[in-house]
């Protein structure tokens, strides 16, 4: 696979992540150590942009097809580090006096934490720390391959660093607010320290009901925005700034008219959102079209494109998995030929097995996997299967 490096590179956010840590608003950028300023904050809701290192565009060309592949040790260290100084940082205020003095006030801990024998669910390590993970293992569709993956990669991370520091109890949402509300409950009740998880939007709102009263620290895995205030955070990519990335990248190319397929809900009004913003900054123009996740819908759509082609230079299909694979075979039986046009995707598109030939010189926002390497053949040979973004989430 060729790569364009064009000097983008993806963000992350962390909220509240080390509680602010540096006074100056900064912090170091991972592997290269220099500084960044973050974003606007705002009272309730901060952002600290981690920038990735080495990130770059990715194109794709007809010698190699990548196949799925994580986020990478190496590029994630600052914050994993954050994320684990957190966590132990939150075991001793549970367990020994660390000088802060009487009142001080720490996220994610409500005085002293007991744990309780024989907690519920799966539990890995022997450490005096008690860590809950709230993943949808037995949720319908993707949300049990997630949940597989964010778990295999978590046990990898203990296996490396923390048997004999925590203690890892692995619940399961089956993806629903009401099962997670529950989980997070009994979370609480058994003395987990803090809460990893869950994955989507709704389930974050239903578990931090109940950890945030409790002084519980919850990081999700959501890269819905609105969720994340003090106590709890989230390590996820958010579509707005994987969004805003490639289309800027697109319009300083020359692109002027967009049309962009986005799935129907929150995810994909976001991304239409950015596209509008991004584009309307110069005056380039944008034809949406919703889908369903149905092939029903999917060819609906695609047939409904035919006259909107024709004036559109660009052509933005964020969604990952099986959708760009489905809306260029469907072009395709469909007699619609795109040569010429420019094929955006997103970071999603990191796990996508490439089959249709009209996706050859798509673009999409990548990343630099040379220290990945290890973590992937470590991974492979633990669980037969290579690991893709969820599974680094789950070692970070």
């Amino acid at each position: 696979m060729t790569k364009n490096p064009v000097g983008c590179q993806w963000q992350m956010v962390a909220y509240q992540l080390l509680f602010q840590s540096q006074e100056n608003g900064y912090i170091p950028e991972p592997e290269t150590g220099r500084n960044f300023k973050p974003p606007n904050q705002s009272q309730h809701q901060r952002k600290a942009a981690l920038r990735m290192s080495a990130a770059n565009f990715k194109r794709l060309d007809a010698r190699t097809r990548p196949g799925g592949a994580g986020i990478g040790c190496g590029a994630m260290r600052a914050l994993r580090l954050a994320g684990a100084g957190l966590l132990l940082l939150l075991a001793a205020c549970q367990s020994t006096d660390i000088g802060l003095g009487p009142g001080t006030n720490l996220p994610g801990n409500a005085g002293q934490i007991v744990r309780t024998p024989n907690p519920n669910g799966e539990v890995f390590g022997k450490g005096q720390v008690r860590i809950a993970m709230l993943i949808p293992k037995t949720a319908p569709g993707n949300g049990a391959v997630v949940a597989s993956e964010i778990r295999n990669g978590a046990l990898l991370a203990m296996r490396d660093f923390g048997e004999n520091n925590l203690e890892l109890v692995i619940k399961d949402t089956a993806g629903q607010a009401a099962s997670t509300q529950a989980a997070a409950s009994e979370a609480v009740r058994e003395g987990a320290t803090a809460v990893l998880g869950p994955v989507f939007a709704a389930n974050v709102a239903a578990a931090s009901s109940i950890t945030q009263p409790a002084g519980r620290t919850l990081i999700a895995y959501s890269t819905d925005t609105s969720n994340a205030r003090r106590g709890v955070y989230l390590l996820s990519y958010t579509p707005q700034e994987d969004s805003a990335r490639i289309i800027r990248y697109a319009i300083s190319q020359g692109s002027k008219s967009f049309l962009a397929f986005v799935p129907a809900g929150t995810e994909g009004g976001v991304r239409e959102a950015v596209l509008r913003q991004e584009a309307g900054a110069t005056a380039a123009s944008v034809q949406v079209i919703r889908y369903e996740r149905s092939i029903a819908s999917i060819e609906a759509a695609v047939a409904s494109s035919t006259p909107l082609l024709a004036a559109a230079d660009t052509i933005y299909l964020p969604e990952g998995g099986e959708i760009p694979n489905a809306v260029m075979l469907s072009m395709r039986k469909n007699g619609i030929n795109i040569v010429g046009k420019r094929l955006l995707g997103s970071g999603q598109w990191e796990s996508v097995v490439f089959k249709e030939a009209q996706l050859e010189g798509a673009l999409y926002p990548g990343r630099d996997v040379s220290r990945f390497a290890d973590f992937s053949a470590r991974y492979e040979a633990a669980y037969g299967a290579k690991p893709n973004v969820w599974a680094a989430l789950g070692y970070d």
